[in-house]
């Protein structure tokens, strides 16, 4: 326990380099494109923007419970790609920094919490997206707007859980990449982003529950929507955090016990 608590530890310890390398990380990402950072703002309107035309124009998707579908697949999307672009580039966030990782001083469990940091800037663009289309739709501001913060808490310490999981994992079986490319296809159709839990009979709702990921969407769409508190529903708020706090404990033990072998396996 003790040497748990001590890896955790290094995470708040090393924040200032945690902030240096999500600079860079950033940086590097869109280097020799000639619109830059620009891309980081392009990038998440485009996939807004495609979804938006598939579902409403292709499919003729209307309104759900008095909301435009571009606002009820929005408030879903912008905590998914927080999480999924956290996971999909932790996977290989080892096995791509050989140079880091022989290097015995340095804390190789800060490199999911990098990719986790770039992830909230497009996190934050699609934020400020999603504020401006609520003021075009009149849908109006409220206290409970805030309360996106308490569900991105939740989804971080279950996002940097599982990057650190996989990212340990991959390093000796490299398949696990492959397979997570997989999972999380399953995992976005199987998450209320582009469609509403209502849509489904009443029996089948409780094993979407079981999702971790149906608690977050849900919470950011409640937040900026229905305008209801997440402290209203204990029951799935307990739930979730048993999830997101032993996939954390877990994520950080595997991690912790592989990282001696790292190098050897690069």
């Amino acid at each position: 326990m003790h040497a748990l608590a001590k890896f955790f530890g290094r995470i708040y310890t090393n924040r200032s380099l945690i902030w240096v390398m999500a600079r860079r990380e950033l940086r590097s990402r869109y280097a020799g494109s000639p619109l830059g950072l620009a891309w980081s703002v392009l990038h998440p309107l485009m996939m807004i923007g495609v979804y938006w035309f598939v579902f409403s124009v292709g499919f003729k998707v209307g309104r759900g419970k008095d909301l435009p579908f571009i606002i009820i697949y929005l408030t879903g999307f912008i905590p998914w790609t927080c999480f999924a672009e956290t996971i999909t580039v932790s996977v290989n966030a080892i096995i791509v920094s050989p140079h880091l990782v022989k290097k015995t001083a340095f804390p190789t469990e800060i490199l999911v919490v990098v990719h986790l940091v770039v992830a909230m800037v497009t996190h934050a663009i699609m934020l400020v997206v999603l504020a401006i289309l609520l003021i075009v739709y009149g849908i109006g501001f409220s206290f409970y707007n805030l309360q996106f913060l308490y569900f991105l808490v939740g989804l971080s310490i279950f996002s940097m859980g599982l990057g650190w999981l996989v990212s340990a994992l991959n390093v000796f079986y490299r398949d696990v990449a492959q397979v997570l490319t997989v999972l999380l296809t399953m995992w976005f159709w199987l998450t209320p982003i582009i469609w509403q839990p209502d849509m489904l009979p009443e029996k089948y709702r409780i094993f979407l529950k079981l999702n971790p990921l149906y608690y977050v969407v849900e919470g950011y769409r409640s937040s900026f929507t229905a305008q209801t508190g997440f402290w209203e529903n204990p029951s799935m708020g307990a739930y979730f955090w048993v999830v997101a706090l032993l996939v954390f404990g877990l994520g950080g033990w595997v991690f912790r016990r592989l990282k001696p072998d790292f190098v050897e396996a690069l």
